[in-house]
């Protein structure tokens, strides 16, 4: 299989990667890190140790056919993605594994055949080059659109392939749903209190707070059709920052390097699903405020620096 993976930051590269040791791969990312690979291979290690050779470039190769094209930007990178994606709108079944609501609806506008899918493996970035798999999670897939159960199981065995566990369902907006209130229960927690995952399950204050966020989103989905239950959902996110337990959340990382997080996709679409059916959650607009507060300051302290530079 020819693959492209666009945004190969943490999770593109760790997907990228060992799919590279069966598959044509090309990964698409940032110069420093692209250049790492291209000199040394990408360096994998923790839970998966490999070094692994896939193709690298910054910019998607004319001459690129790919079967598969995996995007794994950022949330509010999507629309920008699909514009340099537009020559395989026709022929490659896209799939997204992102953070977030909204993805796959931005795809599907551009793109004929799209899979939506979840995972929470977690995975960090190390450096240029290389990255580091913390914790094994479940990935699963759905049929978005234009695509059948055929199509989803050559998917699931292609991950299998390379010792990705995924699952197939036949209700995805359901696990679109469950992935967002796991994430929006650890992610902006884990950020605010710059600790890693395993921390917030070992400290009570913590857990009671992923508890009650958790209880307020599960609230959300289920007014928003999703099949989901409370009690599951709480398990859920607690095993997951157990077997993530070594992992810096990807918003913890963020804020590590003063970028922009994916608050907005994550809690502020609970907050704004909220709004909409009226229901109270005061814990997720807490903590999105906070998240989004922490960006402004960095957002204004870039710019001091730049005024300062241009004096």
């Amino acid at each position: 299989m020819e693959i492209l993976v666009f945004g190969a930051g943490a999770m593109g590269s760790f997907f990228g990667g060992l799919l590279s040791q069966r598959h044509n791969v090309t990964l698409i990312g940032r110069a420093e890190h692209i250049s790492a690979i291209k000199s040394h291979g990408l360096r994998v290690r923790g839970k998966t140790a490999i070094i692994a050779k896939p193709r690298a470039a910054t910019r998607v190769p004319q001459n690129a056919k790919p079967d598969f094209v995996f995007i794994t930007t950022k949330s509010y990178d999507t629309a920008n993605a699909m514009i340099a994606l537009r020559p395989f709108a026709d022929r490659a079944i896209f799939v997204t594994l992102q953070n977030g609501l909204g993805n796959a609806e931005t795809i599907e506008k551009a793109a004929r055949r799209v899979v939506a899918g979840t995972t929470a493996h977690g995975v960090t970035f190390v450096g240029p080059g290389e990255i580091r798999h913390a914790g094994v999670g479940e990935t699963v897939l759905g049929a978005w659109t234009r695509v059948d159960e055929s199509d989803l199981v050559r998917l699931r065995d292609l991950l299998a392939d390379v010792g990705i566990v995924a699952s197939v369902t036949s209700d995805i907006q359901t696990e679109l749903w469950s992935k967002l209130v796991v994430n929006a229960s650890i992610n902006p927690i884990a950020a605010l209190a710059e600790v890693p995952n395993g921390r917030l399950v070992r400290d009570k204050r913590l857990v009671g707070l992923i508890e009650n966020v958790c209880r307020e989103a599960t609230a959300v989905a289920k007014a928003e059709g999703a099949h989901v239950d409370e009690q599951e959902l709480r398990h859920r996110t607690i095993l997951v920052a157990k077997r993530t337990a070594a992992n810096r959340a990807s918003m913890l990382q963020d804020l590590d390097r003063h970028h922009r997080t994916e608050i907005d996709a994550i809690t502020g679409s609970i907050v704004r699903a909220a709004g909409r059916h009226r229901i109270p959650v005061p814990l997720n607009a807490a903590l999105y405020a906070l998240v989004r507060g922490k960006e402004a300051a960095f957002r204004a302290v870039s710019g001091a620096n730049v005024r300062d530079q241009t004096l």
